[in-house]
């Protein structure tokens, strides 16, 4: 059966060859494809779970409506008539019950490490320069436990925000912006208009405008003395060991307390969303693809089939049943799938290795080059396998229904039309 659907093959070389080429273009394109749009995904899923809590607890900030005062003023009564009715929010800038929160997180095994932090807005000054920026107070070595911050230090320890002393880690754009460098001291004032004094102890690259030019890191001692926010908490950053049950852990949290409790996939639902629609148009584009190399294969056997009807009727004659003329086709439909598929793997993963680390961003900057101006390409091994169940499955599917066709051939019919 092998000998006969081989030379068969080889028989008719240019159209093997055509389905061949077909099936391998396919088969990398969609390699190709994926681990552009995968890798991408990895990337940008690692920046928003790695740098960022898992699960962050944050106040909660409440509208106010007129059923905000209900009770409040006259609680023997149900109904108030407002002149004007209330609007506007609570802005809350603490937590609840840090403490109990701590002893919460501390009991509970799905934790792996979490962080305290005091979030304040300010103004950064140096000389006549001044922007509006965050001073995020941190515990330096939960902090890394929690997050890949200290990845990103370009200059300095980050530890060593603890070690006391009024200093500050900050981005390197938004120095750049201010004209001030390493070891210079950097006037803060707070929103009550304080002024207060930093050194610049450290530089952070992350790679992210949105950090690097408007985010500063002290210890949470400076930043609670500084505003003046003695043993406050404004965010709790937390680590899992399984990052699959962050929303689940975040909604069975968020019944128990009044605070703000969300997952990462909660917060960037809209970037997971997509997510999605990229899957959704690399899937289409590929079964396209694969889609017309089936309709290749379709023709192709089908046309043997009409050319073959003589031979078709000797196998019939010599023994062969429906079910061996119906094994036959696909077997050369899977050879082309299995062999085209290999191939293609092959190319794809030729192409993705070329591409892996090519530069798309602005590479002239004396900074740390950072993975988001590379394109960052995915190796993750169930793109292969799925490529090569694709191509080896419409392969087949292709050849059966020509192979059919061939086995409804009546011997008798077919000489007794040739003769």
């Amino acid at each position: 059966m092998w000998f006969l659907a081989i030379r068969q093959l080889l028989n008719r070389p240019q159209q093997t060859v055509l389905t061949f080429v077909g099936i391998l273009l396919g088969t990398a394109a969609y390699c190709v494809f994926s681990g552009i749009m995968v890798g991408f995904q990895e990337y940008i899923t690692d920046q928003l779970v790695n740098n960022d809590a898992q699960i962050r607890i944050s106040p909660r900030d409440e509208v106010i409506r007129e059923q905000s005062f209900y009770g409040l003023f006259y609680p023997e009564t149900t109904f108030l008539k407002w002149v004007k009715p209330p609007s506007g929010k609570l802005d809350n800038t603490q937590l609840t019950n840090v403490n109990g929160w701590f002893r919460k997180l501390d009991r509970d095994e799905r934790v792996e490490a979490y962080a305290p932090q005091l979030n304040r807005q300010l103004i950064f000054k140096f000389g006549k320069q001044s922007l509006p920026g965050k001073l995020q107070g941190v515990d330096p070595i939960r902090q890394m436990r929690v997050t890949t911050i200290g990845n990103y230090v370009e200059s300095g320890n980050f530890k060593d925000l603890d070690r006391g002393g009024d200093m500050i880690f900050a981005g390197s754009g938004l120095l750049e912006k201010l004209g001030a460098t390493l070891g210079d001291t950097v006037h803060i004032v707070t929103d009550d208009g304080r002024t207060a004094n930093v050194k610049v102890g450290g530089v952070i690259h992350v790679g992210n405008r949105m950090i690097d030019d408007t985010a500063a890191y002290a210890s949470l001692r400076t930043v609670q003395r500084i505003t003046l926010s003695t043993g406050v908490v404004s965010e709790i950053a937390i680590r899992l060991k399984r990052l699959d049950i962050a929303a689940d852990m975040a909604t069975e949290w968020a019944f128990f307390t009044r605070d703000k409790v969300e997952s990462w996939d909660q917060t960037y639902e809209n970037v997971l969303a997509v997510f999605k629609t990229q899957n959704i148009v690399r899937n289409t584009t590929t079964f396209t693809i694969m889609l017309v190399v089936a309709f290749g294969i379709y023709n192709i056997l089908n046309m043997v089939v009409n050319q073959k009807k003589r031979e078709i009727a000797i196998l019939r004659s010599i023994g062969f049943d429906e079910n061996d003329t119906i094994r036959l086709f696909i077997i050369q439909g899977l050879l082309l799938g299995i062999v085209g598929s290999l191939a293609g793997l092959v190319l794809g993963a030729i192409v993705c290795f070329f591409l892996d680390g090519y530069p798309i961003g602005n590479t002239s900057s004396s900074k740390t080059q950072m993975m988001s101006n590379v394109m960052r390409i995915s190796w993750d091994w169930t793109i292969y396998l799925k490529a090569f169940g694709l191509s080896v499955g419409c392969s087949g599917i292709a050849a059966y229904i020509p192979a059919r066709s061939a086995s409804k051939l009546s011997p008798v019919e077919i000489i007794r039309g040739s003769a």
